[in-house]
C-alpha cells in the first residue's frame, strides 16, 4: 500500500487529533480537498473510519515512515 504525500500528511494530522477543517487550515487546502484525500486514503488502507485508519497505521505499519516531513503553511 502506498499513500500519496498529501494522503500521508492528512493521516498524520488525523493521528494528531485534527478534524478535516483543521487539517485544511494547517495544510492550506480546501476542506473538500482534504475530504477527498481522506476517502482515498481510507480506501487504500481498507479503513472504515478515521480512527480505524490511524489504528492500521500504528498496528500494522510500525516501521512505516512518512516519505517526507509534514510541511506546515
Amino acid at each position: 500500500m502506498k499513500l500519496s504525500h498529501r494522503e500521508n500528511d492528512v493521516l498524520l494530522c488525523i493521528a494528531d487529533g485534527l478534524v478535516e477543517k483543521e487539517i485544511a487550515k494547517k495544510l492550506g487546502l480546501k476542506p473538500g480537498t482534504v475530504h477527498s484525500y481522506v476517502i482515498s486514503m481510507k480506501n487504500k488502507m481498507h479503513a472504515l473510519t478515521h480512527a480505524h485508519a490511524v489504528g492500521i497505521y500504528y498496528k500494522e505499519y510500525p516501521k512505516w515512515k512518512p516519505a517526507r516531513k509534514l510541511k506546515i503553511k
